[in-house]
């Protein structure tokens, strides 16, 4: 190792609601890397390749007595936040990890290295022609995601309509395709023209920059006049109470993600107003969380269809790198203004 501190992003402030801001992390410098020597048995040093830069990540920085994820969740003042990363071993006292492993961590602190039970982390294969980047991207937590949302709670049949938002995010890029790959009439939702054009690109039949219609429900209706089987939502608020009014009947709603009410004041939110019309029609409506179903049959099942499907062209995937630990905070920033384009990875 060639490195003398052990640069870290430190969270020094709980920002305000409805406020999207750097000035609540610190760069830190004043350590330095990990000792090997001092390793326990069953740790392992790792040198943090890339972070993956997630919604979730702005719901644990709510300050105390916010409404939010509670104490439990909450990342505490003073360390790094921590999330998704991958890296490389470079010291181990653990028998089932060696130097040179590639490792993939759900709680990864933003920081150059760290020192972590091996029970923390997954091998990944350096077998395969995957870059290490793609274990948090096409072959990572995102895509598995929209596979999870799209195959197990969407049941998609061939020739049925499937509404994604955000679908130019790192999960809605892949139900997006995951949808024509199943054979759907597939409307993706963006807010802006480069945005829209890349969703085109990617299949969808139709694409709706809500930045430029007044009415999400008339936007909806007329790019989907035949009403939507299967909404993949990532937004919440407004838009989702619109898609409610455009269900089929038997319609399917996956409740992946909240963005545009995770960092707003919930007092000022008005809530969905139209859940009442999915009772006659009989909507399923479940959410999807990605981790308890690590390790399971159906994670082999995507790693092999998703790894296939890479290969030979159906599934592509868009990336918004950052270079540098220091980017992180700005890279979070952008992710709620809609400064990003395609999935947010930091690469140290």
């Amino acid at each position: 190792m060639e490195d003398t501190f052990n640069t870290r992003v430190v969270l020094q402030a709980y920002p305000p609601k409805d406020v999207h801001t750097t000035s609540c992390f610190t760069i830190d410098r004043s350590q330095p890397v990990p000792d090997a020597s001092a390793l326990q048995l069953g740790q392992v040093l790792v040198k943090t390749e890339a972070l993956s830069i997630d919604p979730h990540h702005r719901l644990y920085i709510d300050a105390p007595g916010e409404s939010g994820p509670g104490e439990e969740f909450r990342y505490p003042l003073g360390q790094p936040i921590f999330g998704i990363g991958v890296g490389t071993v470079v010291a181990s006292r653990s028998d089932s990890y060696s130097i040179g492993d590639w490792v993939r961590g759900d709680e990864l602190p933003w920081q150059a290295y760290t020192v972590i039970s091996d029970q923390a982390l997954t091998k990944l294969s350096k077998t395969t022609s995957a870059p290490l980047l793609d274990h948090i991207g096409v072959l990572g937590m995102p895509a598995f995601t929209a596979y999870l949302g799209i195959v197990t709670v969407g049941r998609p049949k061939r020739g049925e309509t499937l509404l994604v938002s955000a679908a130019s995010g790192a999960v809605g890029q892949i139900a997006v395709q995951l949808g024509k790959v199943n054979g759907l009439r597939v409307v993706g939702v963006a807010g802006s023209d480069d945005k829209v054009e890349h969703i085109k690109h990617l299949g969808a039949d139709a694409v709706i920059n809500y930045k430029a219609c007044e009415d999400y429900a008339r936007a909806i209706s007329q790019a989907a006049p035949e009403g939507i089987d299967i909404y993949f939502d990532n937004v919440g608020g407004e838009f989702l109470d619109a898609a409610l009014l455009n269900l089929n009947r038997h319609a399917r709603v996956v409740i992946c993600g909240s963005i545009s009410t995770y960092a707003a004041d919930k007092s000022k939110i008005a809530g969905v107003k139209n859940l009442d019309t999915t009772i006659v029609k009989e909507v399923t409506l479940q959410s999807i969380y990605y981790q308890p179903h690590l390790g399971t049959l159906v994670e082999a099942d995507f790693l092999e269809e998703m790894a296939q499907m890479v290969a030979c062209g159906q599934i592509e995937f868009k990336t918004d790198e950052r270079i540098g630990l220091e980017s992180a905070p700005q890279a979070l920033v952008d992710l709620f203004t809609g400064r990003n384009f395609g999935k947010l990875i930091v690469r140290l």
